[in-house]
């Protein structure tokens, strides 16, 4: 593998583990529903995307990009409706770390709409980053086992699987266009579609504005999330294929947790709090996505 594309994914990854916090902590204490963070983050993320047309000449999508584009827009949109329906009914701590299953159906659908192998190192790399998600979605909770609720569960595999579909038309998009005008494109096309929520959210007299404080939250992350996005677009552009990329971000599973206990060492309760024993078997999971990394990295 070459450094450029090692060093992209890495910060793509963690990136997204900061973006990851500050989320959780506006979704746990900051906005009424997840939905309301849904449509802010999406318009805004589209808004910070518009000065990278500043380090590159704007170009119209040339025609075989633009079913692509329009696809991978579309669907990252409908992505996040399952993402924050699973989170307006489950646990953030639980339901957030299964997101790094994406790169399970991502494999199977690159082998089926592009043609994408790998030799068998790639495939146990993905299964080493499968368990490790598993492991990571563990979140005890007092009186219960633990919070592998089904129907959370069921929404964010969903998630995973619609976000997939993203990758595989992201990467035919990157055939005919460059990753800064493809995020501002993209971008604009993802926060067209979540203005569609806004009748979903009248109906149910949900207060779509927030205060000022919260915005300038969201702004923040959503200007984590397209730096990640945009890293994780250009790793796409370097690699091959989908699968090596995705694994190099899920490195965000081992960033967050890494965050989230030097908080709670701490004093703070923003993003989670668990025992030790959880912690471990967290940092466990971890040293999986580290040696899965190491596997992709040797071959």
């Amino acid at each position: 593998m070459n450094i450029p594309l090692l060093l992209t994914g890495l910060a793509s990854g963690f990136s997204h583990s900061l973006y990851s916090a500050v989320s959780k902590h506006v979704i746990k204490s900051r906005v009424s529903t997840p939905f309301v963070f849904f449509l802010y983050i999406n318009v805004l993320q589209a808004v910070v995307s518009l000065p990278l047309w500043l380090f590159v000449k704007p170009v119209i999508p040339p025609l075989e990009a633009t079913g692509p584009l329009l696809a991978a827009g579309l669907t990252c949109a409908l992505a996040y409706v399952f993402l924050y329906a699973a989170l307006s009914c489950g646990d953030v701590s639980s339901v957030m770390p299964i997101m790094g299953s994406k790169v399970v159906f991502s494999g199977i659908l690159s082998h089926l709409m592009l043609g994408e192998t790998h030799g068998w190192p790639v495939y146990l790399a993905v299964g080493l980053v499968a368990v490790s998600v598993a492991a990571l979605s563990y979140s005890p909770a007092s009186g219960k086992h633990s919070r592998f609720h089904l129907k959370p569960t069921v929404l964010i595999l969903l998630t995973c699987v619609v976000f997939s579909f993203t990758d595989i038309f992201i990467k035919r998009s990157l055939v005919a266009l460059d990753s800064y005008n493809f995020m501002v494109e993209y971008n604009l096309i993802v926060a067209a579609a979540s203005l569609l929520i806004i009748p979903f959210l009248k109906a149910r007299k949900i207060r779509l504005q927030i205060p000022f404080r919260d915005a300038s939250t969201i702004l923040l992350a959503s200007a984590l999330l397209l730096v990640s996005t945009l890293l994780f677009v250009m790793a796409m552009a370097m690699a091959d294929g989908v699968i090596v990329p995705n694994i190099l971000q899920a490195t965000r599973g081992v960033f967050i947790v890494l965050i989230t206990f030097a908080l709670t060492r701490r004093g703070s309760s923003a993003l989670d709090v668990q025992s030790g024993r959880v912690y471990a078997v967290r940092f466990a999971a971890s040293l999986l996505i580290i040696l899965s990394i190491a596997i992709v990295v040797s071959t």
